[in-house]
């Protein structure tokens, strides 16, 4: 099953290469204005026509991509000599440039995604003993759940901010807001994860209510099947046939659900670290695009698109792990 769907993510991977490719030739803009701006006029032809032929520009479309294809699947050094293989902002390798911006993503989207799933199970859980035992409670989680899954995450991140710039907001927390560390401190983790608080809980807020509002539909239903009845019928506590049957078989859905919520997430940092000022790759991708940057916008959705493809198979084996009808 892995060999297969990794040999099905290949032709998806080009697919996403060649469409992601045209769509970027086809905005408006010259590479090299982004690059040089006003100072274009003040240089000569000859030397604009040498910039062309180092960043591989004179080539045909067809050519440019064979070597940008190349470029991302070799090393640095070999990608930093070919086309469209380094930033136009700086002239860096576009790897080193993206690399640089991993870690913060990965631990803001990890802290997310710790929040989202470890809030998300208790709340799915506590609005299932609600609904057994007092529906005006789980009615009443349910709409505050509802709520905060209807409102969108920069929404939520610029109540946040506006809360934190007030006075009064001192009183009652006190959380660092924008970048990473403070001003001339060197950064660390301990910093990351104190700056990072914040916007983990402003990208997570949506997805958790989603866990939560999912996993109390899956065992509602859970609930309502013939084993269940015949498991309190046999004498069995209704807590011990929750925990023991019903959570069990509502795992598997859940799997699924945080296999597509790494990638959801990873879209969603895009708005978060531009509001918090976090140095990620979603910031670098805002960046890119309003300064044209075709070669670093072309290595993010790659980026991107492979960790889709990742996600949904790492979720797929843990679903061969888990569930033993799969395995047969």
């Amino acid at each position: 099953m892995i060999i297969r769907r990794v040999l099905a993510a290949i032709p998806m991977l080009f697919l996403v290469s060649l469409v992601s490719f045209a769509l970027m030739r086809a905005l408006p803009g010259d590479p090299v204005d982004v690059m040089l701006g006003s100072a274009q006029k003040e240089l000569p032809a000859e030397d604009l026509k040498l910039l062309r032929q180092e960043f591989g520009l004179n080539q045909s479309p067809a050519k440019q991509y064979l070597l940008w294809l190349s470029g991302w699947l070799k090393s640095d050094s070999v990608a930093s000599t070919n086309a469209l293989g380094r930033s136009y902002r700086d002239g860096r390798p576009v790897k080193e440039v993206i690399i640089e911006r991993i870690p913060a993503t990965l631990t803001l989207v990890g802290i997310a995604l710790l929040l989202s799933f470890s809030m998300g199970l208790l709340l799915g859980v506590l609005a299932i003993v609600l609904n057994l035992k007092n529906k005006n409670a789980d009615s009443a989680l349910t709409a505050v759940l509802l709520a905060l899954y209807s409102a969108p995450n920069f929404w939520l991140a610029f109540i946040a901010l506006a809360f934190l710039a007030s006075p009064y907001s001192s009183a009652l927390v006190n959380l660092p807001i924008l970048g990473l560390h403070p001003p001339g401190a060197k950064p660390s983790l301990a910093y990351a994860a104190e700056y990072l608080v914040l916007p983990a809980i402003s990208l997570s807020s949506r997805r958790m209510a989603k866990v939560a509002l999912y996993v109390r539909a899956l065992a509602i239903d859970e609930l309502a099947k013939e084993y269940v009845v015949t498991a309190l019928a046999k004498g069995l506590s209704l807590k011990n046939v929750i925990t023991d049957h019903v959570l069990k078989n509502c795992l598997i859905p859940v799997v699924n659900l945080a296999g597509l919520s790494l990638p959801a997430l990873i879209g969603g940092s895009v708005l978060i670290e531009t509001i918090f000022c976090v140095p990620g790759m979603g910031r670098l991708m805002v960046e890119s695009t309003f300064g044209r940057n075709y070669p670093v916008l072309m290595g993010l959705v790659m980026l991107y698109g492979t960790i889709v493809i990742l996600a949904n198979l790492l979720a797929d084996v843990l679903n061969n792990v888990i569930d033993p009808r799969l395995q047969q």
